[in-house]
């Protein structure tokens, strides 16, 4: 069961003072208070059987008489009538499901590992008919207009591939950062990739720094990147995209940062705001980015996104309050073609922007991370519930009914911090959650001016791997422990406290958060785990087999041990002392060592973002040579200490 609400603190102003808006008790919390009033049942993942299932994906089957959901942990897919919602057919997966599309009876899944596969599943006979290997955590996949070809984006080779299904040949091609999904315009010419996060940027070199992500468009006979989209500055977090059903617009989700300035309120959205963006699919071109907040109250997380078959409405699933967001899409484009002048994201007034237009529903499911259409029906999937969402929208109004489906036996106290840290119900006016900036836990590519660490004293945003294991806590080693990390966060950036049981589980959550194995290690040579010590996270996370090093890494390995001496900072097992130290920027100022675990995916560098690259961070930035002893190595070593770094 959930723990009581958190109380919600007095939003704090820059200057001073309060603001007139009132504590909201929403979301999570106004489900632990349903679930506990007089003569409320269990939650809906208090069920028996199997392990949590997780849906990551939906799809419809058999011209939308079947919902094919596809279950992450849960390693299987379920075929539902769609009209019943009672389960036809299931099929196990041979790993964790991350990705779905579905034709003519036949799904193609993706398997969401580091040796990751595209497999092809008979919907009928759960066979699976073929497997093709594609790369490191491979997920949305969408299929060509004739059938021959599969879209897949590589999350964390920083790549899409092309698959020939009939020759299971792999073409790959270079993207922005993290890309997470895809859709398809102009009959299939057209592939358009949302990238989760900012590549690296500069943040001192220039007066007013960019940090943005970007989605890119892909030209898929020439098989090039036709077209860079840069959305506007502090874009992060992207999760969804679609396209309109005329091919005319794409409509991508994320989180609207506020990164420029100090983070010292939360109302209006002054922190983050939680939006979409609206792209012309003709030019292509960034047209307009459109908050889905109210004024007084956040819709945090929003992720998928679709839209009605004939176009007039877009749906969008919003992830950390629960909810589901319909659009009026014609009626949207009105109200942007009369609109002059510039457009600013953060202007007075902008919250309004929907006025009139958007439904705002809450769904009866916690964490829906996956929506489709099947019918006159909008399913929508809650992954911490384990159950679908039914939506009709009618005369009436809208109705949501609860499905439930095959889970676990029961909430462990990990997997519920997993779900407070991605709700927003724990925020003052839904906001934002911790996975607003920690996206899966790890960083958003940002620059913050946080209070939890004092004002005027901006630093990146830090992964959160491995801070449970390795106190103190922050870049400055101002929280003894994760624990009181956790707490303080709650009060200097949620603006609320948190109750202790929430906060115990957040802290089980970051201790159980699994490392994900580089992609620069070779993933089709796995070493199996070689120990169960819950610290030991330089080669062998438990649980969690990797590649073997390359023969460069291992040539790096050995001068990291000795001649450029990073051990004596960075030791096995955690690679972190856990020790304050001068990084040799000059100024003196003592900062906490981090983990090199999962460095490979936590650019840019060093706590002031400096450092684009690893090779930077240990050649022109380390003049003082306190961050290793690399003046003495040449290209090749330093190329071989940088491969194992990159491994870690």
């Amino acid at each position: 069961m959930f723990p009581p609400p958190p109380t919600i603190l007095p939003q704090t102003r820059a200057r001073g003072g309060q603001s007139p808006a009132f504590p909201r008790v929403v979301g999570a919390v106004g489900l632990w208070l349903a679930l506990t009033a007089p003569g409320a049942t269990a939650p809906p993942w208090d069920v028996s059987g199997q392990p949590f299932l997780a849906p990551v994906a939906l799809a419809t089957n058999d011209d939308g008489r079947e919902l094919v959901v596809l279950g992450a942990n849960g390693r299987r897919v379920l075929i539902l009538d769609s009209t019943t919602r009672e389960v036809m057919r299931r099929f196990p997966l041979p790993g964790p499901g991350s990705g779905l599309a579905t034709r003519d009876g036949q799904a193609w899944i993706t398997l969401g590992e580091p040796d990751g596969h595209l497999l092809q599943v008979d919907l009928e006979t759960g066979e699976i008919r073929r497997t093709h290997r594609v790369g490191h955590t491979p997920l949305a996949p969408v299929l060509s207009v004739d059938g021959g070809t599969a879209f897949v984006a590589l999350r964390f080779e920083n790549a899409v591939a092309a698959v020939d299904l009939a020759t299971g040949s792999v073409r790959k091609l270079g993207v922005d950062r993290e890309p997470v999904a895809l859709t398809l315009t102009d009959q299939g010419r057209r592939l358009w990739v949302a990238n989760h996060l900012p590549a690296p940027t500069a943040v001192l070199d220039d007066e007013n720094p960019v940090i943005a992500a970007a989605v890119s468009v892909v030209d898929t006979a020439r098989w090039r990147v036709e077209r860079r989209i840069e959305l506007p500055n502090g874009s992060q977090g992207l999760r969804g995209i679609a396209a309109s059903p005329d091919g005319r617009w794409v409509v991508v989700t994320h989180i609207l940062s506020r990164y420029m300035r100090p983070a010292w309120e939360l109302a209006g959205g002054a922190m983050n705001r939680n939006v979409i963006s609206l792209l012309d699919a003709r030019e292509p071109a960034w047209v307009v980015t459109a908050p889905l907040d109210d004024p007084t109250l956040g819709a945090a997380n929003p992720w998928a996104v679709a839209f009605s078959s004939g176009g007039d409405r877009l749906f969008v699933t919003h992830a950390g309050t629960d909810e589901l967001s319909v659009v009026d899409f014609p009626a949207f484009l009105v109200r942007i073609q009369e609109r002059t002048g510039p457009w600013i994201p953060f202007a007075t007034g902008n919250l309004r922007l929907m006025d009139g237009l958007r439904q705002r529903v809450r769904l009866p499911v916690a964490g829906p991370r996956a929506l489709v259409a099947a019918g006159t029906v909008l399913y929508v999937a809650g992954f911490f519930s384990d159950d679908l969402a039914a939506i009709r929208m009618g005369p009436g109004g809208v109705v949501a009914e609860s499905h439930g489906l095959e889970g676990g036996t029961g909430m462990s106290p990990e997997r519920r911090g997993e779900h407070w840290f991605n709700h927003a119900g724990l925020c003052f006016e839904q906001w934002q959650s911790c996975a607003t900036c920690h996206p899966d836990g790890r960083s958003d590519g940002l620059y913050w001016d946080l209070l939890n660490d004092g004002g005027g004293n901006t630093k990146d945003t830090k992964s959160l791997l491995m801070a449970a294991l390795t106190p103190p806590v922050m870049w400055r080693s101002v929280r003894a422990d994760a624990a009181g990390a956790i707490r303080a966060g709650m009060h200097h950036i949620q603006f609320a406290e948190a109750p202790e049981a929430v906060a115990n589980d957040l802290e089980a959550w970051l201790r159980s958060m699994p490392v994900v194995p580089s992609p620069a290690l070779d993933a089709t040579l796995l070493e199996s785990p070689k120990t169960d010590e819950p610290g030991c996270a330089k080669c062998h996370f438990p649980g969690v087999p990797r590649g073997e090093l390359t023969a460069a890494a291992r040539r790096g390995k050995a001068l990291f041990e000795d001649r450029a001496r990073c051990v004596g900072c960075h030791p096995h097992p955690l690679f972190t002392t856990g020790r304050q130290v001068d990084p040799g920027l000059g100024s003196g100022v003592p900062y906490d060592v981090p983990s090199l675990v999962e460095v490979w995916r936590s650019a840019p560098y060093q706590h002031n973002s400096e450092a684009l690259t690893l090779h930077e961070t240990i050649t022109e930035h380390n003049r003082l040579q306190k961050r290793g002893r690399t003046a003495d190595l040449n290209d090749e070593e330093l190329a071989g200490l940088v491969e194992y770094l990159r491994s870690l």
